[in-house]
């Protein structure tokens, strides 16, 4: 960090400094011994000071931080003889720093806002680790520069843009695990035509994101750098027509925690949206979707697509849809070509009773890989009235798939399969003889690759495979996540898939509310084609109840699995409550616990598994400017094969405003407890600021 920090700060606060002002007089206010007609002279002729800055809010900050990080982690080697390896890790870090802040307009409120905040300093810092035979220790120390800036040029014209930069050092809490220190830069521009017809902008962001621990533990290290240019423009044709053209680059580089690769990717990605409403009130509409993706780097993916769909709003009661779909995917030197059209139709029987019934047919080519074609349909009938206990209602799905795989001695490929990852249950991909190295985990959006073992653990469990979340990894529990895979489908077959979904429920007037939910799944291949295939019937099955109140509610409920990969029982209960509240404070717990029966076959073992989470959270108003507030969390996990888990995680906040001060106090502790090894640390954060305020009036409407 630059030294001349101070001085920087020293020049800005001179110049935004208030001096003597000079405001223009009105020619209702001139002397009298002037006509009302004669010049003003210079003081008329030349922009006052006024009017050249008008500042709304300037103050000074003083500011202190100070923080204590220990940490503990002991493992068993596994070696024999039996050996446990311990490890102790200290952090103390001292900051002070004198910033300033302020707001207001430059050349009047049409023309330039601003908003800006800078603050600079000292840090000194001290790490000391105890490790198996080895002790290290260091000392560092060096300068503090933060900064928050915006400007919004022209907010009231036809033509406006605005121009930000910042850095922001913060901290993230994670469940059960250490506090990380995080740092982020951000800066970019916009460009904006404000038009009713055609608004149109331009933008470009710089962004680089940086978490550390804060007892530098280089496992819990991650970098993202992401430079972004997009522009967006909407032609609105008529009140009922609109086209939207969207074009972003994006340039990514990211080294995440645990792992010394690093992962670029440069992207182009082209959106046109057409949308057309016509018909009575407008209700029926054809929308057209052309976009065209172009990635180079790593894990890039290559992506055009075009489709159409029309909605018909027969009449107040019958709406029908039409669609069609081209689609040309390539991700690791895999291309997929899908053409898909649907048909379906929508009938409001009666008030509160519903059909809907869909239509859809596919084909996919693969380069090098096997080709498939499926058609399906779903049909739905919806049913939901008031009675008078409460509100009745239901709901029964059908759904008909029929897949037909050719060339299949070249294997298949999937891009983007939605997973959902629930403690303490495996997640099985769709497709069977996954080939495990092309595995690739990412989050829902896209933006962030998950590690194998860091993060979650692939199971092979016979022709199936599964992924399980780790519970110190980057993937938080029923966490949904995308999956692209390679398969092999060995030869031709014809697979044909019926499945039935129910649900059931009254809500009760009194806040009880049982339910039923239920699934049921057959699958038949041609077995003169396909002799290995293993077919994946479900029967599975949801009853249970919740009872709600003013200051708490309750839930039990009886989960039946039944399927050919790995079938279970289980029964599940959760609760939250108010337990005490009063204008000052308010004390809130919550509970829940499962148990699990899973009964094994020939691939997956027999075991049990016991699964408990609870917290409390106080929230304690000791006076106006002073607010208390504490949490805690318990999970424990039994599993009869892979051992017992503990984790805990507490913390507390203090914060209190008197005036222009204020105080922010932080303590957490974390464990996680796993077969084999430990995981502790305690963590203590205070802040302090005392804000000068120089000018501090409200702003002028």
């Amino acid at each position: 960090m630059r030294r001349n920090t101070f001085f920087v700060l020293t020049i800005v606060a001179a110049a935004c400094a208030p001096g003597p002002v000079l405001r223009a007089q009105s020619p209702t206010s001139q002397p009298t011994s002037q006509p009302a007609d004669a010049p003003l002279g210079n003081s008329a002729g030349q922009l006052r000071i006024d009017q050249l800055l008008d500042v709304h809010l300037l103050r000074l900050q003083l500011g202190f931080e100070g923080s204590y990080d220990q940490r503990r982690v002991e493992f068993d080697s596994g070696d024999r003889p039996h050996r446990v390896y311990r490890q102790r890790n200290r952090a103390v870090r001292l900051e002070e720093t004198l910033g300033l802040e302020s707001s207001g307009a430059l050349l009047g409120e049409r023309v330039m806002l601003f908003d800006f905040a800078i603050d600079g300093g000292w840090s000194q810092e001290s790490f000391d680790e105890d490790g198996p035979g080895y002790e290290q220790h260091s000392s560092p120390s060096g300068d503090l520069f933060n900064y928050d800036l915006t400007l919004d040029l022209f907010p009231r014209g036809k033509v406006s843009g605005t121009v930000y930069a910042q850095r922001q050092d913060s901290r993230v809490p994670r469940a059960f695990q250490p506090s990380l220190d995080r740092t982020l830069e951000r800066y970019g521009a916009g460009l904006y035509f404000n038009d009713r017809a055609l608004p149109m902008r331009l933008t470009f962001e710089h962004t680089w994101d940086e978490l550390a621990s804060r007892t530098l533990d280089e496992l819990d290290d991650e970098q993202r750098g992401r430079d972004t240019l997009r522009y967006e423009a909407t032609w609105q044709i008529d009140p009922h027509q609109a086209l939207r053209f969207d074009y972003e680059y994006d340039d990514r580089r990211e080294l995440y925690s645990g792992n010394a690769t690093c992962f670029d990717t440069t992207r182009h990605y082209l959106t046109a949206d057409h949308v057309l409403r016509f018909g009575p009130e407008h209700k029926s509409s054809w929308q057209t979707l052309a976009r065209f993706q172009d990635e180079t780097g790593d894990l890039a993916r290559d992506m055009a697509e075009a489709s159409t769909r029309l909605r018909l709003q027969v009449t107040d009661a019958l709406a029908t849809h039409f669609g069609a779909q081209f689609l040309r995917d390539s991700f690791q030197e895999l291309r997929t070509e899908t053409w898909r059209g649907e048909a379906g139709v929508h009938y409001q029987i009666a008030d509160g009773l519903s059909a809907s019934a869909d239509f859809y047919g596919l084909q996919t080519q693969q380069d090098e890989n096997a080709d498939f074609s499926e058609w399906g349909s779903v049909a739905t009938v919806d049913f939901s009235r008031e009675n008078p206990w409460g509100r009745f209602s239901a709901s029964v799905t059908y759904n008909h798939t029929t897949t037909d795989t050719r060339n299949g001695d070249r294997g298949g490929i999937v891009i983007g399969e939605s997973v959902t990852l629930r403690d303490p249950l495996a997640s099985f991909l769709a497709h069977t003889d996954v080939n495990l190295a092309s595995i690739l985990v990412t989050d829902a959006n896209r933006t962030r690759t998950y590690l194998p073992v860091r993060d979650y653990m692939v199971l092979p469990m016979g022709r199936y495979v599964a992924i399980k979340r780790v519970a110190t990894g980057q993937i938080a529990d029923r966490a949904t996540v995308m999956v692209s895979y390679t398969y092999r489908t060995l030869r031709d077959y014809e697979l044909c898939r019926d499945r039935i979904d129910v649900r059931v429920q009254q809500v009760f007037k009194w806040g009880l509310t049982p339910y039923y939910a239920g699934s049921i799944q057959d699958e038949d291949v041609d077995q003169a084609r396909y002799l290995g295939f293993q077919a994946r019937n479900i029967n599975r099955h949801r009853i249970g109840a919740t009872l709600r109140r003013r200051s708490w509610s309750a839930g039990v409920e009886y989960e039946y699995h039944h399927d050919a990969l790995d079938p279970y029982q289980a029964v599940h209960g959760n609760g939250d409550v108010i337990m005490w509240q009063t204008p000052q404070n308010q004390l809130d717990g919550r509970a829940s616990a499962s148990q699990f029966w899973f009964e094994g076959n020939q691939d997956v073992a027999k075991r049990d598994t016991f699964l408990l989470d609870c917290g409390l959270s106080y929230r304690h108003l000791l006076s106006r400017g002073i607010e208390l507030n504490a949490e805690a969390m318990y999970r424990f996990e039994d599993d009869s094969i892979y051992g017992t888990t503990h984790g805990v995680d507490l913390s507390g906040r203090v914060e209190w405003r008197i005036g222009q001060f204020t105080l922010l106090f932080e303590t957490e502790y974390d464990l996680l407890d796993l077969p084999g090894s430990r995981d502790d640390g305690f963590s203590v954060w205070l802040k302090l600021r005392r804000y000068i305020p120089v000018i501090a009036r409200e702003k002028a409407r």
